[in-house]
């Protein structure tokens, strides 16, 4: 059976709104008008730069409804990034060429009638020097049962979209544990953070799919070996976190605490045990916290905490280095260590937004690498720039 070419007709900004796009399909030569059965949108809409050394760094979501009767498989993402004045500054392609093929990294890509998959933006890097003003992707879709080759030029379904990132450059935070600092798991594109599906929310009301975690931390206390613990990790005061205190990462309004919750335990296994009731009483799992609004909108959310260690209140001001409390093993959590996140609102879920640290140290080894202003992420080592190496 022969391949139908489908090209989008819709303008980048009408994808989030458009219902069914309308779209040119050419087939042996002949012209004519149909309904694209499948829709894109992008969450979030316009989606923040977010920079590190050499890097831009760009994550969000293309969530991918079949509005149809038919079942798809992805078979490409392809990627055209330009510049301000609409010039080609690179192409990008992921396709079914390979053993496995580079495409399985985005995960299930089988598109039921109905049913919507939220995909990872899988080119999440560029080099510092690209305009990424414009990234045009077209998503190359078989129905099921229908051959691709390995690197698809005609598809049964393409659906175009345009996405505009944004610049971001906010005031940079103090970092909010003292000591040697590990980042045990950020928010880079295999962080267990980065990879919430957000396709319950979106079905649930498109508007609110937001993720409050896309750019989140994990912070633990280490040693310069990369220690984590001492004795048996079966006991939370075993954890060179546990107990830790933590530090307001900027100036700003306390305007949520809670710190009455009991803490997990551990099984004989090693896994972390919620009390009785728990899931009730803490349903989104963020234990022991304190919310702090800061001035410019923007809310840090410190979880995790012990219960009763919490040294403000709600309505409290709080500056930047304040002592605010200590490092628990309640809520959500797998082993003592403090989550930390920023969102663009107070209520939950909010979107998640990149946040930089001022004033601290890469831990490289025996090297020490001052910065002024950075992002940090998965396996760094850092500490705060005017404190000693435990």
């Amino acid at each position: 059976m022969a391949c139908i070419w489908v090209a989008t007709l819709f303008r980048a900004n009408d994808v989030a709104g458009a219902e069914r796009p309308s779209v040119a399909v050419r087939h042996n030569d002949a012209d004519i008008e149909r309904r694209s059965e499948i829709q894109v949108v992008r969450r979030p809409d316009q989606p923040y730069i977010e920079r590190r050394t050499g890097q831009q760094l760009i994550n969000f979501d293309l969530l991918i409804k079949n509005i149809g009767t038919k079942t798809y498989n992805l078979v490409a993402i392809k990627l055209q990034v330009f510049d301000g004045g609409d010039h080609l500054e690179l192409e990008r392609e992921l396709n079914e060429n390979g053993r496995p093929p580079a495409l399985d990294m985005i995960g299930e890509r089988l598109l039921q009638p109905g049913k919507v998959l939220d995909v990872f933006q899988p080119f999440y890097a560029f080099d510092a020097a690209v305009d990424v003003s414009r990234m045009h992707f077209e998503l190359l879709f078989m129905e099921q049962g229908h051959a691709a080759p390995p690197a698809a030029i005609t598809a049964d379904e393409l659906v175009s979209v345009d996405v505009r990132p944004r610049s971001y450059t906010p005031a940079a935070f103090s970092l909010p544990l003292h000591g040697l600092v590990l980042v045990h798991d950020g928010h880079d594109f295999y962080s267990h953070h980065r990879r919430y599906n957000l396709v319950a929310r979106y079905e649930a009301d498109p508007g609110s799919a937001v993720s409050a975690n896309l750019y989140a931390y994990d912070f633990m206390t280490t040693t310069s070996e990369g220690l984590l613990f001492e004795g048996d990790p079966n006991r939370k005061e075993s954890w060179l976190s546990y107990g830790e205190p933590i530090f307001a990462p900027a100036d700003g309004l306390v305007i949520e605490i809670v710190s009455d919750l009991p803490e997990n335990t551990f099984t004989s296994a090693g896994e972390a045990q919620s009390p009785p009731q728990e899931e009730a009483k803490d349903p989104m799992g963020f234990g022991n916290h304190v919310k702090i609004q800061h001035a410019d909108g923007r809310v840090s959310w410190l979880l995790h905490m012990q219960p009763n260690s919490i040294r403000v209140k709600v309505g409290d001001h709080v500056r930047a280095e304040q002592l605010i409390g200590k490092i628990g093993f309640s809520g959500d959590s797998l082993f003592p260590h403090l989550h930390y996140n920023v969102t663009d609102g107070p209520d939950y879920p909010s979107q998640g937004v990149p946040s930089y640290f001022k004033q601290f140290i890469r831990v490289l080894g025996q090297r020490r690498i001052s910065i002024s202003r950075g992002q940090v992420d998965t396996g760094d080592i850092v500490e705060p720039g005017n404190e000693l190496i435990r």
